[in-house]
C-alpha cells in the first residue's frame, strides 16, 4: 500500500487498531472462536509489520532526489564531479535556510544515501529526520522548499530577484554556483522530494541562461 504522507500512514495504522480492538472485544466474549482469533493474528501481524516500518516510512518522506539526464550522460562521472555538484547543493540549500530564518545558525549536513546509474540520480537525506521535518514545519526543511521556488521561477531573473526578496544575495549566489555545476555535466535535471509529490526541473539550455543573465 503506498502512502504520500505521514497522515496517510498514521490513519491506516488507526484503522487496523480499530479492527484489532473491536475483534479482541468479541473474542472476551467468545474465547471458544478459533477462526476470530486466527483473523486477530493475521491482522496483528500487519499491523506490527507497519507499525515497525513507521521509522522508515518517515526516512524515505524524506529524501530529495537529484536526478540528472542528457545526451552526454552515457559515461560515468567523476567522483570530484559527484562530490562537487553535491557540495553546490547542499551549500544552496544552506543560504535559503539562512534566507528563511537569519537566526539559523547551525544548517544541518544533507546525507548522500545513494547513487544510481543510467539516468544519474542522487538520492539525499537529512540525518535523524523527524516528524516536524516530514510536516515540513522546520527549518531545514523550508529551506529546501526555498531552492525548489527558486528552480519554478525557471530562467526568468526578475522573477527569481523577487523570489529571494531583498535580503537574499547570498542565497542567490549559491544557487546560481549550484546551477553552473549543472552546465558542467552538461544535463537537464530534476529535484523531486516527498516520494515525488514535490518535483521541479530545469533543461540544460534553462540553466544556461539563468548563468549568464543572474547577474550577483
Amino acid at each position: 500500500m503506498k502512502f504520500k504522507t505521514i497522515e496517510d500512514y498514521d490513519e491506516y495504522l488507526n484503522e487496523i487498531k480499530q479492527d484489532l480492538d473491536e475483534i479482541d472485544e468479541y473474542l472476551k466474549e467468545h474465547p471458544e472462536s478459533i477462526g476470530t482469533k486466527g483473523n486477530y493474528e493475521t491482522i496483528k501481524y500487519v499491523y506490527d509489520i507497519y507499525k515497525n516500518n513507521r521509522c522508515k516510512f518517515i526516512q524515505k518522506l524524506n529524501e530529495i532526489n537529484l536526478k540528472l539526464e542528457g545526451k552526454t550522460l552515457n559515461k560515468p562521472l567523476s567522483l570530484n564531479n559527484m562530490y562537487s555538484l553535491s557540495l553546490k547543493f547542499n551549500t544552496a540549500k544552506n543560504s535559503t535556510i539562512n534566507l528563511i530564518d537569519m537566526n539559523f545558525t547551525t544548517p544541518e549536513d544533507l546525507l548522500i544515501e545513494k547513487i544510481s546509474k543510467g539516468s544519474y540520480n542522487i538520492t539525499f537525506s537529512f540525518p535523524n529526520p523527524t516528524e516536524e521535518d516530514v510536516k515540513r514545519t522546520s527549518s531545514r526543511k523550508k529551506g529546501l522548499m526555498k531552492i525548489f521556488d527558486f528552480i519554478n521561477c525557471g530562467e526568468n531573473i526578475e522573477k527569481l530577484k523577487k523570489e529571494a526578496g531583498p535580503n537574499g544575495n547570498e542565497a542567490l549566489i549559491k544557487y546560481k554556483e549550484f546551477i553552473c555545476e549543472i552546465i558542467k555535466n552538461n544535463a537537464d535535471f530534476t529535484l523531486d522530494t516527498e516520494m515525488g509529490t514535490l518535483k521541479c526541473s530545469l533543461t540544460l539550455q534553462q540553466c544556461k541562461n539563468i548563468c549568464e543573465n543572474l547577474n550577483v
